[in-house]
């Protein structure tokens, strides 16, 4: 029996990048890791246009299981701060793999899901404890805040998941 073992959950292409939702099984410590990771199109082995779904899975398990467990040592989404966790569910959940949000936005969240400007230096800190710097702006080109694509392959989504969230 292999170590770890992958399950392809879903993909989708964006652009260039074909984004691949999976989960792995460590056999041997009896745990789980649910992550997405990310190829360019070209390094699938087919044609994607013309390949069936079986054939794009099958090349996508085949560069997942290269990963060999190493999202294990991924940090975990149920370790990030609120804000962070709701910028990484919302580049999870857009069409664009990325989330947007602006001054009027911030001000409503502050509202709504009791954020505080102290949620800002939490995440300037942990965009530098997690390596973020490219995937997370803050007050950039008129928005409070923006997350992009990759910030999704960057974390192992440890929490418990209902049947209605896809990614």
């Amino acid at each position: 029996m292999k170590r770890y073992e992958y399950e392809v959950l879903n993909y989708w292409n964006d652009s260039d990048d074909l984004y691949v939702h999976y989960l792995v099984f460590d056999n041997k410590n009896k745990r789980k890791a649910d992550c997405i990771d990310y190829y360019n199109i070209s390094d699938i082995g087919y044609n994607y246009n013309s390949s069936t779904n079986a054939e794009i899975e099958e090349s996508l398990l085949e560069n997942i299981e290269q990963n060999n467990g190493i999202e294990f040592k991924y940090p975990k989404v149920s370790n990030l701060s609120k804000l962070l966790k709701y910028i990484y569910d919302s580049v999870c959940n857009s069409d664009s793999n990325m989330c947007h949000i602006d001054y009027d936005d911030w001000n409503t969240m502050k509202e709504d899901y009791n954020f505080e400007e102290n949620d800002i230096k939490i995440l300037e800190d942990e965009i530098k404890k997690y390596n973020l710097n490219d995937l997370i702006t803050i007050d950039l080109d008129g928005y409070k805040i923006c997350g992009y694509g990759c910030l999704q392959t960057s974390f192992n989504d440890d929490r418990e998941r209902c049947d209605e969230l896809e990614r």
